[in-house]
Formats: structure tokens, sequence, C-alpha cells
């Protein structure tokens, strides 16, 4: 028996093609290729992705399109409320997608419905092979709606760098600690993902700004007024977005007590910061595993994904 698999198109924007392949990665065990394609035997809902658009169960693979069209009519296809949607990759294949949607839309048996699909069959079209299949899920984009959320400060994080760190490091049901939490970015996202989300600010208007900005959108999570340095709580993972004051180059007494005590917070983190904090993370008992760059414009963030040594 042949193993099914499925096809999942990212959107890369220029210069986070790092960030979109890790995120591939964690949700999908699998990175893309040159076009944004990636094919992996894990099926996963991605209406949480960041950067994954489209989960599609492959139906058929084919290297032209007379094979295509041959094998859709031997499996004798059938869907009421139908669209075929095709896509090219790159844009500029010289192949008529709507010519070649209106083909398998002949062929597929069954009432189309081009305004509200209850079925979307997808073929994405290279210039090395061509995939066919029936979309399964897409990701909702939340994360455009969350970047105009009511309260935020100039250092929050953009909305959909959030939404990629959940899903670098944490699976719905896990319980997330952001332990310096801001005006809620992570936590929102967490809990948008089915992630059991808590957070904790030091500043009493940040604690409130999250819970307002939790509300406006009806999500859940816990918001606590709370020292990073003196959490004892045990958690899955630990994703934050480390303050901009604490300096590790510096070697404060704070950051060393910030990042001594979530140690023993989880066995997994998901740190972000604009400094280069491998060997201060290492030197403070982490496991660093993997360094990605996030540049925008004069300003690179670095996601630090970590692992306590020790457990």
């Amino acid at each position: 028996m042949i193993a099914q698999k499925y096809l999942y198109l990212l959107a890369i924007p220029s210069q986070l093609t790092e960030l979109a392949s890790a995120e591939s990665a964690a949700l999908t065990g699998a990175t893309p290729d040159e076009y944004g394609i990636t094919v992996s035997d894990r099926c996963v809902d991605v209406h949480r992705g960041a950067y994954l658009k489209s989960c599609t169960e492959i139906l058929f693979e084919t290297g032209n399109v007379a094979e295509l069209l041959s094998n859709i009519r031997s499996a004798d296809l059938h869907a009421d409320g139908f669209r075929v949607s095709v896509v090219k990759k790159p844009r500029s294949l010289n192949i008529d997608s709507m010519e070649l949607a209106h083909q398998i839309g002949s062929i597929i048996g069954g009432k189309p419905n081009l305004s509200s699909p209850r079925v979307i069959f997808l073929s994405v079209i290279t210039p090395e092979k061509i995939w066919f299949g029936q979309l399964l899920s897409e990701s909702d984009g939340t994360w455009v709606a969350y970047d105009q959320r009511p309260h935020v400060t100039s250092s929050s994080l953009p909305a959909r760098l959030a939404q990629a760190l959940v899903n670098l490091v944490a699976s719905p049901g896990d319980r997330l600690l952001d332990p310096c939490c801001g005006t809620g970015t992570i936590v929102m996202s967490a809990a948008h993902c089915g992630v059991k989300a808590t957070g904790y600010d030091i500043n009493p208007r940040m604690v409130g700004a999250t819970t307002k900005n939790l509300d406006h959108y009806r999500l859940t999570a816990e918001v606590k007024l709370g020292d990073a340095r003196t959490i004892k709580q045990r958690f899955d993972v630990v994703a934050t977005d480390l303050p901009y004051g604490i300096s590790l180059v510096k070697d404060t007494a704070a950051a060393k007590e910030i990042l001594t005590n979530l140690r023993g917070c989880a066995p997994k983190f998901g740190f972000i910061d604009i400094r280069d904090l491998s060997q201060p993370l290492t030197d403070l008992g982490y496991q660093v595993e993997t360094i990605i760059p996030v540049p925008k414009l004069r300003l690179v963030r670095r996601i630090f994904i970590t692992s306590n040594s020790n457990q």
C-alpha cells in the first residue's frame, strides 16, 4: 500500500525563507522546495499557519497535463458543489490556468459551485511535475486581524511572527508560558491555536493591555501580574519576546535570574531577541537547537529554539 502524501503551499516573504521553512518543518516534518511547495506524509490542519497557506491530499502526481486528465477520467471523481483551482509555480509557466480548470471540471461528475464550494480540487503545476488533489485546510490568516488589536506598543511583536513562534514550539493542547507577555501577541496566537496559554508581566499596564486584547477577540488565556524571575509553575513550553532592556551582553543579574528561573519552567523554549544569545544561553544550561534570523528593514530579530540540557 502506497503511503498517502499531502501537499502544502507556503507564502514565503522576501528574506524570511528560513522562518517559513522552519515552520513547515515543525508542522509537517518536511521543508519546502524552491517553489514554496512541501510534500509530506503528515496531514496537518493549517488553519493556524503563519506561512503555510494550505494542505491538499494528493490524489495524482503526473508529469504532464494529458496524463493528469487521463488519471482524473479513470478515477471517476464525483463531488457536488465543487470548484477547481490551478496554481502555477512559477506564475510565468505557459499554461492557461482557467482553461485547465475548465477541462478538469468538465471531467469531474457533480454540480460545480464556484462561489461557495463544498469541495475544492487543487492542481499545482511546476516545470517538472503536476499534483492534483482535494484541498483539506487553509490558513485563516487571523494574524492580519491581530495586528489591528486595540492595545499595542512600539516594540510589540508582529502578530504573524508570534504565530510562527507558537507553531515552532507548541501544539494544540500544550501549556505555554509567556513570562514577558507585553500586550499579549504570543498569548493571543497561542490561544487561537488551541494552546493553553498563560501570560505574565511585571508591568500592571501590560497585564491590562493583554487582558483587553484577549477580550476584544474573545480569546481565553490566563494573564497574571508577576516577575519572570520568580515564576514557579511548570509548562510544556516557554515562548517569549525578551524585553530589550535586558542586556545579557552586559551580564546583568536580572537577565541571569530571568533565564535561570525559566529553565525550571519547561523542557522546551522559543526566545526572540535582537541580540545573539547563543553563548549566554549555553552558559546558563540551555541547549540551543536552532537560530532563525528574522530581518526587517534595519532590525534583525533572532528566534532561538532551545531545550533544557538537564531534562
